[in-house]
């Protein structure tokens, strides 16, 4: 029973100390900031590709030329030079 006891021990201090160091590393991640560096990170990487395409769609859909002027009210028929219109 001795050994069984201590063979037992060995691997239970030997699992504590793994997921010690283990949590350990994910803590320091944590302090560190990892997790919100790699996220803008990645999101730096997307927009870097992304941004010829926007780019270029944007071009697509401003138009290059605008159409004739169009008044959308009638010409007056007063001629300011000679009456001014009532208030």
């Amino acid at each position: 029973m001795e050994i069984k006891d201590t063979l037992v021990a060995g691997a239970t201090v030997l699992a504590v100390g793994t997921s010690s160091v283990v949590g350990g590393n994910q803590v320091m991640d944590k302090v560190n900031k990892g997790p919100e560096k790699r996220r803008d990170a990645t999101v730096d990487r997307v927009m870097a590709e992304l941004a010829p395409y926007i780019d270029q769609r944007i071009q697509q859909l401003v138009p290059t030329r605008t159409g004739p002027v169009v008044p959308t009210t009638k010409a007056p028929q007063l001629d300011y030079r000679t009456q001014t219109p009532q208030r």
